[in-house]
């Protein structure tokens, strides 16, 4: 195994560690990817690990097909490699995928209005964000279909079923995804207070989302959320 491997399967080990921390995993049931560059593989979560026993050994070498690389003691979500193999496929930037079922990623993903543009955190997403409609278990072709509706987008909402967030990197798809994740988490307790809300105008949310894009610092962000849980995980997630 060489360097950029095992970087990556470390970074992605701490990405998982760093979800259950924030309580964004669902047991068994979500999974994230990092693609090997140069090549036609990626890193993804083990099939039936919590997401706070992942470590860098455990996670899954695989094709684009989903024909293990390897010895591993554990298998491939199919879901899993339908969504992030079909986009890893068609997509020649995205280096990293991340799903999640979280409470209020969910909770958005069900409402009609989806994400609201009201508060200076989801100006990060303004007109960057897409939208799929729910068909199911993403069991036969609906990772092909999340690609076309994910488009040129960095973040998706699957409608009725939770989160996508993408990125160059890990760094930037777990960026994207602290903030949505941030985003729904506030839309729900804003809405739930059932008071007026302050509206913005497409003016000032434009020029918010050009600022966020001139500022961000993904890589800041992703050492810090790894410190954070250092100290939290009980097991050593770079073994």
């Amino acid at each position: 195994m060489d360097q950029i491997e095992q970087s990556l399967r470390i970074k992605l080990a701490a990405a998982h560690h760093i979800i259950h921390y924030h309580g964004w995993d669902d047991l068994l049931a979500t999974h994230l990817s990092v693609r090997i560059p140069n090549t036609e593989h990626l890193l993804i979560t083990p099939h039936n690990t919590a997401f706070e026993e992942v470590s860098a050994s455990k996670l899954i070498k695989s094709d684009f097909n989903g024909n293990i690389t390897g010895h591993s003691d554990y298998q491939i979500m199919p879901q899993a490699t339908n969504i992030h193999a079909s986009i890893y496929k068609h997509s020649g930037t995205i280096m990293s995928a991340m799903h999640t079922h979280s409470i209020n990623g969910v909770a958005v993903s069900s409402l009609e209005c989806g994400l609201l543009f009201f508060n200076q955190q989801s100006l990060r997403f303004y007109n960057d964000i897409a939208y799929h409609e729910f068909n199911g278990l993403a069991l036969q072709n609906e990772g092909e279909e999340m690609v076309q509706s994910l488009g040129n987008n960095k973040v998706m909402i699957l409608k009725n079923h939770g989160l996508l967030s993408t990125g160059g990197n890990i760094e930037d798809t777990l960026y994207n995804l602290y903030y949505l994740e941030q985003c729904c988490d506030i839309q729900i307790k804003t809405l739930s207070s059932g008071k007026k809300i302050i509206e913005l105008s497409d003016e000032i949310c434009k020029l918010t989302k050009k600022q966020f894009d001139s500022i961000q610092s993904a890589h800041l962000e992703f050492e810090t959320l790894t410190r954070r849980i250092e100290s939290k995980s009980k097991i050593d997630y770079q073994s």
